[in-house]
Formats: C-alpha cells, sequence, structure tokens
C-alpha cells in the first residue's frame, strides 16, 4: 500500500512538473511579441531558406551525429560507428516523442545492445561514462560562454550573479568528470548531503555501485571520449551560427556561444519530450537579452531545432525499423 502511494505521489509530481513546464512555454510564447518577435515573419524567413542551405545544414547536422559516435564507441568497446549511431537516433527518437521519455530511450538501447552480444554490465558502464561526458560538457559550456560574454563586455549589470551561476555549473561538471576518472569522494558527499536534505535512502550505494570500474575505462579512452565531444559541440554551435545566417541574423561568437550554452544546459532539464518548448524559450530569451533581432532569433532557433530535434524523429525511427528487420533476418533458420 505504501508503495502504490509512493508511485501514485510520483506520477502525480511528473505530471505537475509537465503542466508547469507546458505553462512556462505558453506564458513564453505570449510575451515574445512584447520583446518585438513576430511568429508570421519568423516562419515566413524559415521557409525562404532555400534547399542549398537546407542541404549544407543536414550535412553539418549528420556530421556532428558521426562524430558524436566517437564518445559512444569509447563508452562501449567493440560498439561500431554505424552501430553507435543506430543507437544515438533510436533512442532520441523515442525521448524526443514521450515526456520523461529518457528512460524508454535507454530501454530500447539495452535491448539492441544485448542483441549484440554485450552484457547489462557492459551497458551500465556504457551509459554512465558517454552520460557523464554529455552532462560534464553541457555543465562546462555555460562557463566558457560566461567567460566570453564577460571578456566582451556584454554582462556589466548583471557579472556578479552570472559569474557566480558559470562557477557552480563549472564546479558540477568538474565533479562528473573527476567521479569518472575514480576520484569520487567529492560527489559522493554531494549525494549523501541531497540524501539527508530529502530525507532519501539508498542514493549514494547506487551511485557508488554504477561508478566501480567506470575509472578503469575512462582512463583507457579519456583521449577519444573528450576529443569526441569537443568536436560534436563545435558542430553543433557551427549549426547553429549557420541557421541563424540562413534567417538573415548575424551574431558575434560570445553571444552565439551563450546561445548553444542555453540549449545544451536546458535539454538537461527535460520535462517535455526532448526539451521541446523549454530548450527554445530559454535559448531564444538568452540570444535576445544579448541583443539579438528577436524575430531572427525566433527563427534562427526554430531552424536549429527543426535538425537537432524534429529531424530525429523520422530518422530515428528509420534506425529502428532497420534495426528490427536486421534482427529478425538474423534469428531465421540457416536453410539446409
Amino acid at each position: 500500500m505504501e508503495r502504490t502511494a509512493t508511485s501514485r505521489r510520483g506520477r502525480l509530481r511528473r505530471l505537475g512538473l509537465l503542466l508547469a513546464a507546458v505553462l512556462i512555454v505558453v506564458w513564453a510564447g505570449h510575451h515574445l511579441a512584447a520583446a518585438g518577435a513576430s511568429w508570421t515573419a519568423a516562419w515566413t524567413s524559415i521557409s525562404e531558406v532555400g534547399w542549398r542551405w537546407l542541404l549544407l545544414l543536414g550535412t553539418v547536422w549528420l556530421l556532428g551525429l558521426w562524430v558524436h559516435t566517437f564518445v559512444l564507441d569509447a563508452s562501449l568497446p567493440g560498439l561500431t560507428h554505424l552501430r553507435a549511431l543506430a543507437l544515438n537516433l533510436s533512442g532520441s527518437a523515442v525521448s524526443n516523442m514521450l515526456p520523461l521519455g529518457g528512460v524508454a530511450g535507454t530501454v530500447l538501447n539495452l535491448t539492441m545492445v544485448r542483441g549484440w552480444g554485450h552484457t547489462n554490465r557492459d551497458f551500465a558502464r556504457f551509459v554512465v561514462v558517454s552520460k557523464a561526458w554529455d552532462v560534464a560538457a553541457r555543465l562546462l559550456l555555460p562557463a566558457v560562454a560566461l567567460a566570453a560574454l564577460l571578456a566582451a563586455g556584454r554582462l556589466t549589470g548583471f557579472a556578479p550573479f552570472w559569474l557566480a551561476a558559470g562557477l557552480a555549473a563549472a564546479t558540477a561538471g568538474t565533479l562528473v568528470v573527476a567521479a569518472s576518472l575514480g576520484r569520487a569522494a567529492p560527489i559522493l558527499h554531494v549525494v549523501r548531503f541531497a540524501e539527508t536534505l530529502l530525507r532519501r535512502t539508498g542514493w549514494t550505494g547506487a551511485v557508488a555501485a554504477l561508478l566501480d570500474g567506470v575509472d578503469r575505462l575512462v582512463r583507457r579512452r579519456w583521449r577519444p571520449l573528450t576529443a569526441g565531444m569537443a568536436g560534436y559541440c563545435l558542430l553543433e554551435g557551427v549549426l547553429l551560427w549557420l541557421c541563424l545566417v540562413a534567417v538573415g541574423v548575424s551574431v558575434p561568437v560570445p553571444v552565439l556561444l551563450a546561445g548553444l550554452a542555453a540549449v545544451r544546459a536546458l535539454t538537461l532539464a527535460a520535462l517535455t519530450p526532448g526539451g521541446a518548448g523549454l530548450v527554445e524559450t530559454g535559448a531564444i530569451a538568452v540570444l535576445i537579452g544579448l541583443g539579438t533581432d528577436a524575430t531572427g532569433a525566433l527563427a534562427g532557433v526554430l531552424l536549429f531545432r527543426g535538425f537537432v530535434f524534429a529531424a530525429e524523429i523520422p530518422v530515428g525511427g528509420l534506425a529502428v525499423v532497420l534495426w528490427l528487420a536486421t534482427r529478425r533476418r538474423g534469428m531465421r533458420p540457416t536453410p539446409a
């Protein structure tokens, strides 16, 4: 009975968070007009992007996904680049369609990995290592963007606040990287403090179990992990810049970094499918706040998310269909 009540409270909490996220998005969309943004003009700008631009943007998007496979390959020894790409796209397709869909995407990826001969323990280590590097990049990028903005003199009024926020994010990212390299004590102290504060049990033991053996893999493969993640972030930045240029907007590099940092950081709070709505709202608000034309920022971010969010659904669905087809073919008995 107690477990049922706890499960019900958990569902209500998730539903409340989803509803709050939707309300924030609706409120922000309504107030974009007050900032000078025109939805009609933004959609017109996007519709006028020529096929050459779309071809270039699609090529950069696919190249970024391919570079990211180096992170996945390094996280799971024996994984090929094509299989890593299939894992990435299929997991993203499921996550982008369901609220808090990361769990469903992980279950699908587990099924695929087990079919390729890897064990549950291999997959657990793969998830921990790849997600740790991804989360660390999402947390460290805001610090880089803030440093660039401060150097360019664009955060004079709120510099102390943003500097504190960037320092906190960089510290969290550093803790994640240190834990992956075998220095887990600091992050376990943080988890233990959260346990005490929220009156939970088992979190520290679960995190320690997840990190068991991770450091040995990371110490051997930190170079492809770091190079792959850095290359992926770079290509995402190039894609965002090209999307803005395609709709007629030019932004300085510090502002571009801030917009990219907002996109990547807000996807951590995936209350809606793939962070849809929240990510766009945050990125557009950052770009407008830093002096970007409101309609141009709206059009550029929507075009960017059309690739990194919307396009992953059909392409990832195709990856799932191909995987199912090859799986069934592999299960057929061999003719005598």
